[in-house]
């Protein structure tokens, strides 16, 4: 069977899309000392696409072109695919041909067909552009049977395309200046040499497109010889790199939200929010776990930064396949995401060869990765990142509006816990709970006043429209109060009783149910986590749900043994490290830090479920 012959086996020409353009990270290919090479995937539409604009196809996907008024060709129905190596091409024509005679034009009936024909890819000699060659046209008759065709008409036929089929071409040049420059940012004072800037060194054909070998060259990084190992990072250090870090976080908040603007499914924006909501608790602990180690001759083990980066674009470059940019107005638009992932590519080959190349992650270089993607609508800085709640962030990750805030009247918390007015109306838990410092003397009151607080919250969560489970519901109760005396001994203020204090971790999580407001920025207020007990209870039993239904259930948690058990260590697993700590309950390498709690919650959520509490001396000691 011919290339041909199986096109026409396929459902007439009519090839379901691949999927959108996928490029292919893998590590530094095999080249000289000096030269990194990076894979690119091009998806077959892409050709499709460059050769409608040459034959001048309208959207409806049809073209006229004439050599005068007797003779044109008529085309429809393209069709482009890859198959064994080859790109193959056909469309409906139909043919008019024939001669000016007594002011009419005279010839044959129009042929009614299909052109078939190989495109050859290339590289031309700049290294920026791959261009096409076509060979083997031939016509088909409609019926697929080879067409009586006449030698004038075939002639005047391959003439009129095959010439425009030959300017068919990929132009890359942008895109491959956008990923020089982010070279540039990325090896500071050590700029690509112009022949060695990115090219593309080879094309070949494959199943899914073409397959583009970017290559580009590297120098090793000045005196890496002999260079001793990196101490960690200083106070002084730290505190440097806090705007970076915020630009970190703000290029990977505005690049995620765009990418899931596009996603085609609900689960796949919900991927792409796991990598957000894991690099900010990297984020967020990055400098206090720092602090804590000792030297390391890695450099990315010392750059928080850079290793934050790399961890988030592994996670986050499987994905980006899955996207879809199909509606863009351009070719140029639509490769947006082409360079983008080549750019992020780069960086990732750049960070395998280690510490020779000394590559480095800075707001600069964030900012052209970002426009590679963004363009004209990327931001000119990330920084700084805003505090408020966002309804349209909440939204796109199938959150609920935020609750109204309160108008509360200010008075002595303490004094009208413990020596309430006669005449005063009863208060609700949260009101009675605000500012309340626990202490030994009082304790039992105020640990019930808490179970209140939580019975309430949670009530409210599970008849509003939540999407837990009919059959997990009773286990939501003491998932929630278990999560607020494993993350907080059930305190919203810690300190004295004259000036209560927020609790607040070292990574800057608030409150009873320790909700960080960096790494829930834009979801939450951290005005209102520090300071509104109930709307801190609400914010972790929203992000309790989301964790158990949109991750442990979906990804399938309770088929492992254990059943739905697991969805409960589960869930508080991704609640206390992020979505990539949700399996760690039953992995063999979780470290010991990590499983000691995750103990220490199961244990409180049993005690919980048989409504009781843990022992108070597990969090409250004498003198407290």
């Amino acid at each position: 069977m011919t290339l041909f012959a199986e096109l026409k086996r396929r459902n007439a020409y009519r090839f379901p899309r691949l999927g959108l353009l996928a490029m292919l990270l893998a590590l530094p290919l095999a080249t000289r000392a000096d030269t990194v090479e990076v894979p690119l995937m091009v998806e077959t539409r892409f050709v499709e696409r460059a050769v409608a604009e040459v034959l001048e196809l309208d959207t409806a996907g049809r073209s006229q072109i004439r050599a005068d008024d007797c003779n044109r060709v008529e085309l429809d129905d393209l069709a482009v695919v890859t198959l064994d190596g080859a790109v193959l091409v056909s469309l409906a024509v139909r043919a008019v041909s024939g001669a000016h005679m007594f002011g009419q034009c005279r010839g044959p009936m129009p042929w009614l067909g299909r052109m078939n024909l190989e495109l050859v890819p290339g590289v031309e000699p700049g290294g920026v552009v791959v261009n096409f060659t076509p060979l083997g046209a031939e016509l088909v008759s409609s019926d697929g049977s080879p067409g009586v065709l006449t030698g004038p008409t075939r002639l005047f036929a391959e003439n009129l395309l095959l010439p425009r089929l030959g300017r068919v071409q990929l132009d890359l040049t942008e895109s491959l200046a956008a990923v020089d420059r982010l070279l540039e940012a990325a090896l500071p004072d050590r700029s690509p040499d112009p022949a060695e800037r990115t090219r593309i060194h080879a094309v070949d054909v494959m199943d899914a497109g073409l397959s583009l070998r970017l290559g580009f060259g590297v120098d090793a990084a000045p005196d890496v010889a002999g260079r001793p190992a990196e101490p960690p990072l200083s106070a002084g250090e730290r505190v440097q790199l806090e705007p970076l870090e915020d630009e970190l976080d703000g290029f990977l908040t505005t690049v995620i939200t765009a990418l899931a603007e596009s996603a085609p499914t609900a689960e796949l924006r919900l991927e792409l929010l796991a990598v957000l909501l894991d690099a900010r608790h990297a984020i967020a602990e990055a400098f206090s776990e720092n602090g804590q180690a000792g030297a390391r001759a890695d450099p990315a083990e010392t750059d928080p930064v850079r290793r934050i980066f790399i961890e988030s674009w592994d996670r986050l470059r499987p994905w980006l396949a899955e996207l879809d940019f199909a509606d863009a107005p351009d070719l140029e638009g639509e490769l947006r995401l082409a360079a983008f992932m080549a750019g992020g590519d780069v960086l990732r080959a750049l960070d395998a060869l280690g510490a020779q190349v000394g590559l480095e992650i800075s707001a600069d270089g964030l900012r052209r990765l970002a426009r590679l993607l963004l363009a004209e609508k990327a931001p000119e800085r990330f920084t700084p990142l805003p505090r408020e709640v966002d309804p349209a962030f909440r939204a796109l990750f199938g959150l609920d509006p935020p609750p109204p805030r309160e108008t509360r009247t200010r008075s002595l918390p303490m004094l009208d816990f413990f020596m309430p007015a006669a005449s005063a109306a009863p208060k609700s838990p949260a009101e009675a709970l605000r500012g309340v410092v626990p202490r030994l003397a009082t304790l039992d009151n105020y640990l019930q006043l808490v179970a209140s607080l939580l019975r309430q919250q949670t009530k409210a969560h599970l008849s509003a429209g939540s999407r837990v489970p009919a059959r997990l519901k009773s286990r939501f109760d003491p998932l929630v109060r278990a999560t607020a005396w494993k993350e907080s001994c059930w305190r919203q203020f810690t300190g004295s009783t004259e000036n209560p204090r927020v609790l607040t971790s070292p990574a800057g999580a608030l409150g009873m149910m320790q909700v960080s407001g960096r790494v829930w920025r834009g979801t939450y207020d951290p005005k209102r986590l520090a300071e509104e007990v109930d709307y801190n209870v609400t914010a972790g039993a929203e992000i309790l749900e989301h964790y158990l239904v949109d991750y442990a259930i979906r990804r399938g948690e309770h088929k492992h043994r254990g059943g739905d058990d697991n969805l409960i260590k589960a869930t508080y697993a991704a609640y206390n490290g992020g979505p990539s700590h949700m399996g760690r309950y039953r992995r063999d390498n979780t470290p010991a830090r990590l499983r000691a709690i995750d103990n220490d919650f199961w244990r409180y959520y049993q005690t919980m479920q048989s409504s009781r509490w843990p022992e108070v001396s597990t969090c409250y000691a004498a003198g407290d």
